[in-house]
């Protein structure tokens, strides 16, 4: 939402058909299958030079190396889902040789709070769009168990209803 908000072109990685047809929804030009040579084809898009900025959500170590292979020299690659150690990191040809810049995203910055709220006030229908279920404390089992399978966005427990 960010991204599209700024005007920037999106490709989308994706392997659940739900989560796919959201990122469409809000704004992404194409959603790549993980599994089906997305490097090559993210390379494709691009012309050749790799994407310039590449967010992983997910975690998942194949996704933190996609971000890493598919972003053009002198690129930045920022992840916020969590792997563990697990990703292989080669320094020299990954962060030297390429000069990536590579950030973990754990909290936010107080000064990009101003940035922050002006583009929540101007991208409220997107950002509606995130939350795909809410669901009664009483049914916080189901809500589990739905964002578990992965067909949803953000799944919401409303203490109230």
């Amino acid at each position: 939402i960010n991204a599209r908000y700024r005007r920037a072109r999106v490709l989308a990685v994706d392997s659940h058909p739900w989560r796919s047809a959201r990122a469409l929804d809000l704004g992404a030009e194409e959603v790549l299958d993980p599994g089906d040579g997305a490097r090559e084809r993210l390379q494709e898009l691009t012309g050749g030079r790799g994407v310039d900025r590449a967010l992983d959500c997910s975690g998942a170590v194949a996704a933190h190396r996609l971000c890493i292979d598919a972003t053009r020299r002198r690129g930045q690659v920022a992840f916020v889902g969590e792997c563990g150690d697990d990703t292989p990191l080669r320094v020299s040809p990954d962060m030297i040789r390429k000069g990536l810049t590579l950030v973990g995203s754990w909290h936010y910055n107080l000064r990009h709070m101003e940035g922050i709220w002006k583009v929540v006030r101007n991208s409220s229908a997107a950002l509606d769009r995130l939350i795909s279920h809410t669901f009664p404390m009483s049914r916080v089992q189901a809500a589990f168990e739905l964002q578990a399978t992965g067909a949803c966005a953000k799944v919401v427990l409303d203490p109230w209803a």
